[in-house]
C-alpha cells in the first residue's frame, strides 16, 4: 500500500547438517518502504534470494545482512532490487566472516529500469577471510536503462589486519580467540540493527555465547 512500511527481522539458526532456502519478495507503491534485517548463522546449504520492486515513486528499501560460515558450509546469496518508479532507493549492506573451507556466493544486483529518473542504489559487502582455503565470491551488478540516476558498489574483502590481530595477541589473547572476536564484531553490528530489545539481546547473548 502507499506509504506504507514493512519491517521484516530474520534469525537464522537452524541445523548443521541442514538444507535451507529462503526468498522474499516485496512490491512497493507510492512512498512505500521494507527494511529488512537478516542474520545467517548456521547450515549445511543455504540458500537465500530476495526481490525487491520499487514499482512507486519514492519507494525505497534496505537490508542489513550478517553471515558465519564454517567449516564445509555453503551460503549462496542472491538479491536483486529493480527500480522502476522515480525517485527511489536502495541500499544493500552485508558483512559476514568465512573459515575452514566455508564457500560464500553474494549476487547483488541493482537494475535501474527505463523511467527511474532520480533513484539511487547502492550495494557493499565487507568480507573476513579467517582462513586460507575458504572460498569467497561477491558479484555486483548494476544494469541501467536511465540516464538520470546513481548506482554505487563496494566490496572490502580480506584478511584479518595482521597489526590488529599483533595487537590483541600482545595482550595476552589467543589468535583463535582473536578470530572469534573479529567474526563476531560483524554479527554484532547488523544486530544492533534489530529495533526489538528482546530478539537483539537474545541473539547479542547467543553469538556472544559461540563466539
Amino acid at each position: 500500500a502507499k506509504d506504507s512500511v514493512i519491517r521484516l527481522i530474520q534469525i537464522q539458526r537452524v541445523g548443521s547438517e541442514t538444507t535451507f532456502i529462503n526468498d522474499i519478495g516485496g512490491y512497493c507503491e507510492d512512498g512505500a518502504r521494507i527494511e529488512l534485517v537478516q542474520l545467517y548463522l548456521s547450515g549445511k546449504n543455504r540458500y537465500e534470494g530476495c526481490e525487491i520492486k520499487l514499482a512507486g515513486d519514492g519507494s525505497s528499501m534496505s537490508a542489513e545482512i550478517g553471515y558465519v560460515a564454517a567449516g564445509k558450509e555453503r551460503l549462496d546469496m542472491n538479491y536483486c532490487v529493480r527500480h522502476i518508479g522515480k525517485k527511489t532507493e536502495c541500499a544493500i549492506n552485508a558483512a559476514g566472516a568465512l573459515r575452514d573451507t566455508a564457500f560464500k556466493l553474494f549476487r547483488g544486483t541493482i537494475d535501474f529500469v527505463k523511467g527511474s529518473a532520480g533513484s539511487v542504489g547502492n550495494e557493499k559487502e565487507e568480507v573476513l577471510l579467517i582462513d586460507e582455503k575458504c572460498v569467497n565470491q561477491t558479484i555486483p551488478i548494476i544494469l541501467c536503462a536511465e540516464e538520470d540516476v546513481v548506482g554505487n558498489h563496494g566490496a572490502t574483502i580480506g584478511k584479518p589486519d595482521e597489526e590488529l590481530l599483533f595487537y590483541l595477541e600482545s595482550r595476552g589473547i589467543p589468535a583463535q580467540e582473536c578470530y572469534n572476536m573479529l567474526a563476531a564484531a560483524k554479527l554484532l553490528a547488523v544486530c544492533g540493527k534489530i529495533p526489538d530489545d528482546g530478539i537483539r539481546n537474545e541473539i547479542h547473548d547467543y553469538i556472544k555465547e559461540v563466539y
